[in-house]
């Protein structure tokens, strides 16, 4: 029995390593990566072919280490959406990861001031070698050169990375919710604003995918208690707590027993509770929505797994299964995700 487990196991964890070819539509680079090379030919750029080649490479690399299962859900996106989707996560990953980065805010507030002015440059059509270097903003570069992408969208991403670098957790929900609405709903934006519709569609797609970054962005802060704890930091809301010292030392307790206070589960679930209200505001303009539309909301399905594995657990997010899912459960959720994509619903 044993012999038999453990090849059931060596066949679970192939199959999850050849998931995204196996269970998901092919969308390589080489396609994306073309398109990208004849935009760069017509825009007369000093980026070359190859250089072009790493940049987008490099963004795919980033996504499928941080976000794999943005990744997998990036494979269904619309037509032509796909490397566009793969650069704005990279541009996502880079801003958020800058807080990891810094062991000062001094240092922090540096690093966003550099990419405030990059951004600035990239608008401007700047094609200096330091913009081009750097694999992210050349793609970024690429990007803009073929969409019209509100600038003020990049702004607010990187305003709200700003307020990452405060130790301090905010004050109210509502507070958290703007904060989530500030990342990954613009992130969803920006999404949106590389797809091709009537201007009544564009409405209520936008509604929807600001509700759908609403409850991603709140799950993602949720997801990531356990390893804020760690460094004693959490964006659990002060008025779901007494007081900030309290927070402090439930968490530090939870996080050597590897079990949720009660109380700290009622937080949680709070805030999942919010998170579900949005994703069904999400849902309820599904049959309004277009097919492009629907593969973009695709990226929410990660947090509504989540979601449930969450209310399964109890709201005890120091769970181990919810920390590191097993080769299983991933593979449970890529063949939800074709289900899904067959099903069009999110």
């Amino acid at each position: 029995l044993e012999i038999i487990f453990r090849r059931g196991m060596a066949a679970v964890r192939q199959l999850w390593r050849r998931s995204s070819v196996a269970w998901l539509p092919s969308r390589g680079a080489s396609g994306a990566f073309n398109g990208c090379c004849r935009l760069i030919q017509r825009n007369y750029s000093s980026l070359s072919k190859e250089s072009a080649g790493k940049a987008l490479e490099h963004c795919v690399e980033l996504v499928k280490r941080y976000e794999y299962e943005q990744y997998c859900c990036a494979q269904l996106a619309p037509n032509g959406a796909w490397a566009p989707l793969i650069t704005l996560r990279a541009f996502n990953i880079e801003t958020a990861r800058i807080k990891d980065k810094s062991s000062t805010p001094e240092i922090g507030q540096i690093r966003l001031h550099w990419w405030e002015d990059a951004l600035d440059a990239l608008y401007k059509g700047e094609e200096s070698a330091d913009l081009l270097k750097q694999p992210v903003t050349a793609m970024m570069y690429v990007l803009l050169r073929r969409y019209h992408l509100p600038k003020e969208l990049f702004q607010e991403i990187l305003r709200a990375r700003s307020r990452d670098l405060s130790s301090q957790p905010p004050d109210s929900i509502s507070e958290l919710v703007q904060y989530a609405d500030s990342t990954q709903g613009c992130l969803l934006d920006l999404g949106l604003h590389t797809l091709t519709m009537v201007d009544q569609d564009f409405k209520i797609a936008h509604e929807a995918v600001r509700h759908a970054g609403r409850c991603a962005g709140l799950v993602t802060l949720i997801r990531a208690t356990p390893h804020l704890a760690v460094r004693g930091l959490t964006y659990i809301p002060k008025e779901l707590i007494a007081s900030q010292r309290e927070l402090e030392q439930e968490l530090y307790t939870s996080g050597k027993n590897g079990q949720l206070s009660d109380r700290l589960k009622i937080a949680v679930e709070t805030l999942a509770n919010v998170a579900e209200a949005e994703l069904e505001a999400a849902r309820a303009l599904r049959a309004r929505l277009t097919n492009d539309s629907v593969n973009l909301l695709f990226a929410v399905l990660p947090a509504a797994t989540y979601l449930r594995s969450l209310r399964r657990k109890n709201f005890d997010v120091f769970n181990v299964g919810l920390i590191d899912p097993t080769a299983l459960s991933r593979l449970q959720f890529l063949l939800q995700l074709r289900w899904s994509s067959w099903r069009r619903t999110f």
